[in-house]
């Protein structure tokens, strides 16, 4: 039986820092997007931990499968190990998503940038508030539908171990696994071009500020 069993992550990340300073709704702006990039250090982090758990998973889910039912307590061990890297990988997506709150909590600044700008710079920065909003939902999508994954995931480990479970079940859960996994990477595929969106409203509304200084 083969599988992925693991759903690696290649994330996309903002380019917020090296705006210039120079009028003053740049500034905020530059100030509030800067605030997001710090905030976002920990995602950042969290997803070079998150892909070395995926890659250890990987490779101890392949020697467990190469386990056959004689070695009863080698394949409780493997279960086990799987199980406890599978809540690693929680533990850290729950810090990635604590870390995406705290960053996503600093676009209400822009409502308040936005108040202050002028009619043609409220619909650019509006642009962005949009583009960021966006980026912000699909990563919450992301969460979401990772940690289904890690459920799955993780009753199917529990099945590997039980002397009675049938193949049949086996394969029923590993379509599951697969399905879900594609689902997961659909869901990084749409954040990672909702990042480069909202990079390229960001670079176009900073040129666009410089120019009308």
């Amino acid at each position: 039986m083969k599988t992925k069993i693991i759903g690696l992550l290649t994330v996309g990340m903002l380019v917020l820092t090296g705006c210039s300073i120079g009028a003053s709704t740049e500034k905020q702006l530059s100030d509030t997007l800067t605030k997001m990039n710090d905030s976002e250090s920990t995602y950042r982090s969290v997803q070079t931990k998150l892909t070395e758990l995926e890659q250890h998973e990987q490779k101890t889910f392949t020697e467990t499968m190469e386990l056959t039912k004689d070695d009863v307590d080698q394949l409780r061990t493997k279960v086990d190990e799987l199980k406890q890297l599978n809540d690693e990988r929680l533990t850290n997506l729950d810090e990635e998503e604590k870390a995406m709150n705290e960053a996503k909590a600093f676009t209400g600044e822009l409502d308040d940038i936005k108040e202050k700008a002028t009619d043609s710079e409220k619909q650019q920065i509006q642009k962005l508030q949009d583009a960021v909003s966006e980026r912000y939902d699909l990563h919450a999508t992301f969460i979401s539908e990772y940690k289904k994954l890690t459920a799955i995931q993780k009753e199917f480990y529990g099945m590997l171990s039980k002397e009675d479970v049938e193949l049949d079940e086996l394969k029923q859960r590993v379509q599951e696994v697969n399905a879900q996994n594609e689902v997961v990477q659909a869901t990084i595929t749409q954040f990672n071009e909702a990042t480069k969106k909202v990079n390229k409203v960001k670079e176009s509304i900073f040129k666009s500020l410089s120019t009308e200084e």
